[in-house]
């Protein structure tokens, strides 16, 4: 079971459909997937009551039930969980790191975002560093390679690595959530599927490495 948390230092950065996004790639890939929503605006939670038919499970717990929870699922033989954190640096987001294998740090390609990571960088250090990753997120859909660029520019600053897929501020992201949809559901063709699916595919990528990293470490 991979555990992925979603931690950001301040609200409005995606975090809850980025959360939901992948948590729906995941089920809609054939595997068994859940999102603990630690937010205290349990938007997570309101979406899957907004949501017809099965699958991913959502659950609303405090931040001392994460272990349990997590347990719980790796019992019912649960692929990926997905951690949506407050969307502010608290013990919340630091316990949610704590037991992630991967955390995913939303943010904006803009200065006031970029400077949240300095202590996102930190909650990093007192969860004891596990894997994580910067995406770009709400890039004007004609930026082109400027989004490289912003993410070339945060990686050197911060030194946390910057996912290679950025997500674009479409309508498809806006609007699904209101129908506790993803947006490669909304939209099964659109530019914001792909983009998902390219944002899926890279964490699943990491996911194997590490469980290559863990096998070789026990050899």
């Amino acid at each position: 079971m991979i555990t992925l948390s979603l931690c950001t230092q301040k609200g409005g950065t995606g975090k809850t459909t980025i959360a939901t996004s992948l948590a729906v790639a995941a089920h809609s890939a054939g595997m068994k997937s859940a999102i603990l929503d630690l937010d205290p605006q349990t938007n997570a939670v309101d979406w899957f009551d907004r949501r017809k038919g099965g699958g991913p499970d959502v659950a609303s717990i405090q931040p001392g039930a994460i272990r349990r929870s997590l347990d719980a699922y790796r019992a019912l033989g649960m692929d990926w969980v997905f951690i949506d954190t407050p969307g502010k640096m608290d013990s919340a987001s630091t316990e949610a790191a704590r037991h992630s294998d991967i955390v995913l740090i939303p943010t904006q390609a803009q200065i006031f975002a970029i400077d949240t990571l300095e202590p996102l960088k930190r909650l990093l250090d007192m969860a004891g560093n596990p894997p994580a990753f910067v995406v770009i997120n709400l890039v004007h859909p004609n930026a082109g390679g400027r989004a490289n660029d912003d993410a070339t520019a945060i990686a050197s600053r911060f030194g946390i690595p910057v996912v290679p897929v950025h997500l674009s501020r479409l309508k498809a992201f806006e609007d699904a959530p209101a129908l506790g949809q993803s947006p490669q559901e909304l939209e099964p063709n659109g530019r914001a599927a792909q983009e998902v699916g390219s944002l899926f595919s890279f964490i699943q990528q990491q996911a194997s490495m590490l469980a290559g990293n863990h096998e070789r470490a026990k050899a």
